[in-house]
């Protein structure tokens, strides 16, 4: 072999070494970057899972403190309640609401054992038919400001639609109401049919405060408001010239009854700020007060009386649940 060739093979031989060397540095640093890390695993305490407290248990079924602080702050919210009740005021309301908790508890026990359900498309129906008449949003609104999914919100409808077929298959034939009911209910609550005040109105809705300005000074110069409102209204109605319809107080939410009701009929409401916007309104017309005839009236009685006798009915299954159930509170989680 050549001066040449040794040379060549002496680099050739000196490279690969190096390589190897190399090579195996890198595993070894990976090794003991590997061991170090198990070592700090090792040597970390385990996680701390969250323990689950217990509120109440119903026939084995837990009702655990986080999904009953979370209906207490919807409730709440709901009386309008802050820091400042005293301490035994709030105690009463916690105690009411497992009250609530157990009841309901207890008859959707009863629910799954009598094997009751509702199918999804009966849902939707039932979902439709409570929030038809609702403005946009107002629903999605209501939910965010309770902090509750329109998923929870569909769930309780479902529990309370489930109940209440509990309540009709156990007690079948016990909410028939006669003539005689009727006519007798009528006689003695005279004064409560009589037909609220009603009135007609229009609106106008848009994006912010300054819009809203310059339309009214349009409106107040004599331009048509129906025309106005097809133009520039972001409401659903804006097609039928902002035309609300009939509606008595309560029926819409509270910022268009404090405006609506003190119009005079051709007046023009100055700009009212709700979540969907600004609104402006026009009565254009006012129904009194009247007395509601008994052949008028005589349906909606027969509906008062039937939730009277669903109520009693509901009453005494749950007195009756109760009476068979095993259930534990602990007093101090309330």
């Amino acid at each position: 072999m050549d001066r040449r060739q040794k040379t060549k093979t002496s680099s050739q031989y000196a490279v690969v070494s190096m390589q190897k060397k190399t090579i195996y540095c890198l595993l070894l640093t990976a090794y003991c970057l590997l061991s170090f890390t198990a070592c700090q695993k090792a040597s970390e305490p385990p996680p701390v899972k969250k323990a689950i407290k217990i509120v109440a248990v119903i026939n084995d079924e837990k009702i655990t403190e986080d999904e009953f602080e979370k209906e207490f702050s919807v409730l709440r919210k709901k009386q309008d309640t802050d820091d400042t009740v005293e301490r035994e005021q709030l105690k009463t309301l916690r105690k009411n609401l497992l009250e609530q908790f157990i009841e309901k508890r207890l008859l959707l026990q009863e629910v799954k054992r009598s094997d009751i359900s509702i199918t999804d498309r009966e849902l939707d129906g039932a979902v439709k038919k409570m929030t038809d008449g609702y403005p946009p949003g107002a629903l999605e609104g209501m939910l965010k400001n309770e902090k509750i999914s329109m998923a929870e919100w569909k769930g309780k409808i479902r529990e309370n639609i489930l109940i209440e077929r509990l309540v009709a298959n156990k007690y079948r034939g016990s909410f028939d109401v006669s003539d005689k009911e009727i006519d007798s209910y009528y006689k003695s609550n005279t004064k409560d049919f009589i037909k609220p005040l009603k009135v007609h109105a229009l609106q106008i809705v848009v994006k912010n405060e300054e819009e809203a300005i310059n339309v009214r000074s349009e409106l107040l110069s004599g331009k048509d408001f129906e025309k106005i409102a097809k133009e520039k209204s972001i409401g659903l109605e804006a097609e039928k010239g902002g035309d609300l319809g009939f509606f008595s107080e309560g029926q819409m939410p509270q910022e268009f009854d404090s405006a609506i009701f003190k119009l005079k009929v051709g007046e023009i409401s100055h700009p009212v700020k709700t979540s969907y916007g600004y609104h402006i309104f026009k009565l254009i017309e006012r129904k009194e007060p009247n007395k509601i005839d008994p052949a008028e009236a005589k349906e909606n009685i027969r509906r008062i009386l039937i939730k009277d006798k669903y109520g009693e009915a509901l009453k005494k299954l749950i007195s009756s649940l109760r009476d068979n159930a095993k259930i534990e509170i602990y007093e101090d989680k309330i």
